[in-house]
C-alpha cells in the first residue's frame, strides 16, 4: 500500500486541481504558480476575508458530510475556497458551496477505488503523488513563512516609510503642445520664446485632444504619463517650458509647468491591504533568494533538453 501522507496529500492536491464553475467548466490550478495562489491566500478579496474571519471565530471542527463514515470538515472545504482566483472568492458563498462539497466527496470516492485497484501500484502515478505532496508541503511552508512578515509593526513601519517618500506623491499641473515632427514644434518654441501665449498657441497649432483646452492636461502623479513626457514635466521648474520637443510615440512635445504639490497620503487603514501585498512580494523574493544561495543548482538548456528529446527520438525509431 502507497503511504497514508501520500494519498491524503495526492487526494487535497487532486481535489485543488479541479473545481467546478458555476457556468459548468473547470479552472485547474495544478500549473498556477505557487506566488499566484499565495497572493490569493494573503491579500485576496472577499471570500478570503470570510474564509479568514470564519476559520478565526471557530475553534472545532464542523462536518459538512460523511463518505462511508469518513467525516469532511468545514476547513477541507474553505482550504478549497482559498485556493480559487478572486473572481469565483468574491461570489456569493452560497452560489458555489455545495458545488464544492462534492467535488471533494467524488474526489474521496474516486481515490478511495483507486487505492484499492491496480492504478495505485503504478510507477507514474506513485511519482505523480510523490510531486503533488511535494508542492502542497512547499505551499504551506511558504504560506507560513509569508505570515511572520505580515505584522502590524511591519505595516506600520511601511506606512511611515510612504508617508515619508513625498517624492512618491508628488503631482505637477502642466500643459503641453503636440505637433507632427521635431521642426513644428521648434517653430512653436520660438514663438513662446518672441512671447506668445502658451494656451493660445496650444489652440492654434496643436494636435492633440488637449489642445482646444489650451493643452492643459491638469495635475497628474508619476506613472500616470509616457517615461519620457514624465522625466521632461517633472524637471521643470513651476513656470517653465522645454526649450528643445520632447518625443514620444506620439509626436513632438512642448510642455510647460505650471503648479507642483504633495498629494496627502491614504491612511494606514485605507493603504493596509497594499502594504500587506508590498510585504509579501518583498518576503517571498528575500525567501526564494535564500534558499536558492544556500542550494547547488544546475540547469540544462532548452537547446540541450530538445537536443537530448530529438536523440532519445532517433533512437527509438531504430
Amino acid at each position: 500500500m502507497l503511504p497514508v501522507v501520500f494519498i491524503k496529500c495526492f487526494l487535497k492536491w487532486c481535489t485543488y486541481s479541479k473545481v467546478k464553475t458555476m457556468n459548468q467548466t473547470h479552472k485547474k490550478l495544478i500549473h498556477t504558480p505557487i506566488l499566484a495562489i499565495l497572493f490569493s491566500l494573503f491579500i485576496g478579496g472577499n471570500g478570503t476575508g470570510f474564509i479568514t474571519q470564519a476559520v478565526a471565530q471557530s475553534s472545532e471542527e464542523i462536518v459538512v458530510a460523511t463518505v462511508d463514515g469518513s467525516e469532511i470538515q468545514l476547513s477541507e472545504i474553505l482550504d478549497l475556497i482559498e485556493q480559487l482566483p478572486a473572481e469565483y472568492q468574491n461570489q456569493p458563498l452560497t452560489g458555489y458551496f455545495d458545488q464544492l462539497v462534492d467535488e471533494v466527496i467524488n474526489t474521496k470516492l474516486a481515490a478511495k477505488a483507486g487505492e484499492r485497484s491496480s492504478v495505485a501500484e503504478d510507477p507514474a502515478v506513485i511519482e505523480a503523488m510523490r510531486v503533488a505532496a511535494q508542492k502542497v508541503l512547499a505551499e504551506n511552508w511558504l504560506r507560513i513563512e509569508l505570515a511572520k512578515s505580515v505584522t502590524k509593526e511591519a505595516i506600520a513601519k511601511a506606512y511611515d516609510a510612504y508617508v515619508a517618500d513625498t517624492a512618491s506623491r508628488e503631482e505637477i499641473q502642466a500643459s503641453h503642445i503636440l505637433l507632427a515632427d521635431e521642426q513644428a514644434a521648434i517653430n512653436a518654441i520660438q514663438r513662446l520664446d518672441e512671447g506668445s501665449d502658451f494656451a493660445e498657441l496650444a489652440q492654434e497649432v496643436s494636435t492633440g485632444p488637449s489642445g482646444p483646452n489650451g493643452g492643459d492636461l491638469g495635475f497628474f502623479g508619476r506613472g500616470a504619463m509616457v517615461p519620457v513626457f514624465e522625466q521632461a514635466a517633472f524637471a521643470l521648474e513651476v513656470g517653465t517650458y522645454t526649450k528643445t520637443p520632447v518625443q514620444s510615440q506620439f509626436g513632438w512635445h512642448v510642455i510647460k509647468l505650471f503648479d507642483k504639490r504633495v498629494s496627502d497620503a491614504p491612511s494606514q487603514d485605507e493603504m493596509g491591504q497594499q502594504l500587506a501585498q508590498n510585504i509579501t512580494k518583498l518576503s517571498f523574493a528575500r525567501i526564494i533568494e535564500t534558499l536558492r544561495a544556500d542550494a547547488e543548482i544546475e540547469r540544462n538548456s532548452l537547446a540541450d533538453i530538445q537536443a537530448e528529446w530529438q536523440k532519445r527520438q532517433e533512437n527509438s525509431a531504430q
